[in-house]
């Protein structure tokens, strides 16, 4: 899907005029009265450095658009999907571009039922060069409230992090699992055994959050 298929008004913007970006995936930033969740990535996304650790990456619940998908359905089939709960879509205030790891632009977007209004637009370098190749990939993200408690469904687990520790846990670029969950506020729900040595790293939706929380914006 072409961003500008799903949000018309940021073709105008002089950032994104004349450029190709392809909209390849919806994403959430969930949450209930206390807490935030987050994936824990795949152990096939897992990278291990030379060091001997392995990274796991944290990201937003959510994922790839199919064929004919609106972006509303998507997102609901994602969560339902990898969590196993229904969400309410709330519509964002203010929708912020994520440009290069920094916020380029506060967005003013009208919200509409076949368009609610993202939280972030986070632009990211294409995957492959060549002709065809877009300027830029793109990533909507949503504020969404859980309609039940989270489960990892198809995740290696959720991460759960309550509100008053937001601030805490995305101050640092990366965290040591074990050293994290000592963290009050932060636990883990876990479909297998993590690597020994595990550090968390949040990446794509959840790195763009970080930059929201660390501007105080989220």
């Amino acid at each position: 899907m072409d961003l500008f298929q799903a949000l018309p008004a940021l073709r105008r913007h002089p950032l994104l005029n004349g450029k190709r970006i392809a909209l390849v995936g919806i994403s959430t930033i969930a949450h209930d009265d206390a807490a935030t969740y987050f994936e824990i990535s795949k152990p096939k996304y897992w990278k291990q450095r030379e060091d001997g650790t392995t990274s796991l990456g944290i990201g937003g619940i959510g994922g790839s658009i199919e064929q004919g998908e609106t972006i509303v359905a998507c997102l609901r089939r994602e969560v339902q999907e990898e969590i196993g709960v229904p969400v309410r879509i709330e519509p964002a205030h203010a929708s912020y571009l994520i440009h290069e790891w920094q916020i380029a632009d506060t967005l003013n977007l009208k919200p509409s039922k076949k368009r609610p209004t993202p939280l972030m637009v986070i632009l990211t370098p294409p995957r492959l060069g060549g002709p065809g190749t877009p300027d830029h990939l793109a990533i909507l993200a949503y504020h969404t409230s859980l309609r039940g408690d989270p489960m990892p469904h198809d995740l290696f687990g959720l991460l759960r992090i309550e509100n008053d520790a937001l601030a805490k846990f995305f101050a640092r670029d990366e965290w040591p699992l074990e050293e994290a969950l000592d963290v009050p506020g932060l636990t883990t729900i876990l479909n297998g055994q993590p690597p020994t040595r595990a550090v968390l790293r949040p990446i794509l939706t959840a790195r763009a959050f970080q930059l929201m929380v660390r501007a105080d914006r989220a």
